[in-house]
């Protein structure tokens, strides 16, 4: 999570998580979808962000589609791929440590529109 000096969390710009070499699940997640974007379009990168109880295991992650038409997600610095087909999928592997999944949503990485929301 961000510090202090934010109110609650923020989402950095790509460049800048580039710049700093660091930065926390979302600032990845967002750079992770902006390479892949340019990369490959059709790879159709998404943030999508999973709350759950304790709030601060909460996490983002950039999730993209494999030519498989399966489900790939950069999980901060790593790429996990299994049989995934929805998001939901990807989300219950994301929680499935937490006590409690309290929503998740999905949104647009450029315009940071929401695709989907998910209320527990």
């Amino acid at each position: 999570m961000d510090g202090p000096l934010h109110l609650y969390d923020c989402i950095s710009y790509p460049q800048v998580t580039w710049d700093k070499e660091n930065d926390d699940c979302d600032g990845f997640a967002s750079l992770a979808a902006e390479l892949l974007h340019r990369w490959n379009p059709g790879c159709n990168p998404v943030l999508v962000t999973v709350v759950v109880r304790p709030v601060r295991a909460s996490h983002t992650v950039c999730i993209l589609t494999v030519p498989e038409d399966n489900l790939c997600f950069f999980d901060n610095d790593s790429l996990q791929c299994d049989s995934y087909q929805k998001y939901d999928e990807v989300v219950a592997k994301i929680s499935e440590h937490a006590q409690r999944l309290v929503c998740w949503d999905v949104r647009n990485p450029v315009t940071l529109e929401m695709i989907e929301f998910h209320k527990v």
